[in-house]
């Protein structure tokens, strides 16, 4: 696959703002047939063109495409602080019972457990809350909501919260 994504393309440019890209249309349509087909130099190629930006990254540089960063929702960050500290807690064994626990914390034993289902998610699912690649509808409240019904398996967590399986 990797040497026919270099093969269909013909040229690329790479600006200040933006990345230009020039894909063959002829080595596209001999790449979908399934014979392989016959090229036609005749056609066009086709350009794409991806608005981008540099910007500083520490001690480097990042390539930002579209101008889209990631924005990070401090509430879900903090929820996820939260569960893992819950956790910990928990499997620590310094409380008898959840009642207890949640006694302790003063905090409700529903939000309790959900903290607690929720220290389970995918390693993935909880880089991508804490890198803000979530959807804009995975708030915090909806996020506790739905970990009452949360999967273990994590793949159909990924499905269950919106994430790419």
């Amino acid at each position: 696959m990797k040497g026919l994504v270099l093969d269909i393309v013909e040229r690329v440019t790479l600006a200040a703002n933006r990345i230009d890209i020039w894909l063959n249309r002829a080595k596209i349509a001999a790449a979908l047939e399934a014979g392989g087909g016959s090229q036609r130099p005749d056609i066009d190629p086709i350009p794409m063109s991806i608005e981008a930006k540099l910007r500083r990254a520490g001690k480097g540089k990042r390539l930002v495409i579209n101008g889209v960063e990631a924005e990070v929702n401090e509430g879900l960050v903090a929820l996820i602080k939260e569960a893992f500290a819950v956790r910990n807690q928990l499997l620590s064994g310094s409380d008898d019972s959840i009642e207890s626990m949640s006694g302790r914390l003063t905090m409700n034993k529903g939000r309790l457990t959900s903290l607690v289902r929720l220290s389970y998610l995918a390693p993935d699912i909880v880089r991508a809350l804490v890198a803000g690649r979530q959807s804009s509808a995975l708030t915090p409240s909806r996020l506790l909501r739905l970990s009452r019904n949360l999967p273990h398996d994590w793949k159909e967590q990924r499905c269950f919260l919106g994430f790419p399986a």
